[in-house]
């Protein structure tokens, strides 16, 4: 049941889990170490926001945000965390081979979406230093053609620096949808089979979305 509700929550939070995914490929550009990291969320924010809200065409726009996404997300983290328990059953070429169709799959699924912004703003609510030391800061992103939606970040702290590590769109991990359907195919066919359903949703310029491992799991 609870499943279900989430569900039908997607096709709205999908729109703020772009502009939050979108988000993470600029919170390491320009970074200082004494930066926070809700000083990084609300400035990358803003620069995210620029870029979307620009007269520049779509595709522009995507090989903008494409580009600094393959030079700022902590890809290796990331997929440690969706894989999970998996990960110890990939080799060391399956795992580069995963982060590489991996980051592909998430940068095509949501820069296709872009189209679907308004003139949507970031508001800053307030951070949480976790057990753990990573920090979560509150967001809700306002206005646009969305509801309001409410945008947590996860970050965690590399080399002086913080990175963004997950995303939480009303209350749905990304790290953990993405993670609920890439361990289901491993089980069903092991790392080579993600690897294959992987490669050809970026060879149909569609990617890979959270939004698909929440209908496959109802």
């Amino acid at each position: 049941m609870l499943q279900g509700k989430r569900n039908t929550r997607w096709p709205t939070a999908a729109l703020g889990a772009v502009l939050a995914l979108v988000g993470i490929t600029l919170l390491a550009t320009a970074v200082h170490a004494a930066d926070s990291p809700r000083e990084l969320v609300e400035r990358s924010a803003d620069r995210v926001l620029a870029i979307l809200n620009s007269g520049a065409s779509e595709d522009v726009k995507v090989k903008r945000l494409q580009q600094v996404a393959y030079e700022t997300i902590d890809f290796d983290t990331v997929s440690r965390l969706v894989l999970a328990k998996s990960w110890k059953d990939f080799s060391a070429e399956q795992r580069r081979s995963f982060e590489e169709a991996f980051k592909q799959a998430l940068t095509l699924n949501y820069s296709r979406r872009i189209g679907q912004f308004g003139r949507e703003k970031v508001a800053i609510l307030s951070d949480r230093v976790e057990p753990d030391g990573d920090v979560t800061v509150y967001s809700k992103v306002v206005g646009g053609k969305t509801e309001d939606l409410k945008v947590n970040y996860r970050l965690r702290q590399r080399e002086d620096r913080w990175y963004v590590i997950d995303v939480i769109v009303e209350g749905v991990s990304i790290v953990s949808s993405y993670r609920t359907q890439f361990q289901e195919i491993v089980h069903q066919g092991g790392p080579d089979r993600l690897l294959v359903e992987l490669r050809e949703k970026n060879a149909s310029g569609t990617g890979l979305g959270p939004e698909e491992a929440s209908k496959k799991s109802s």
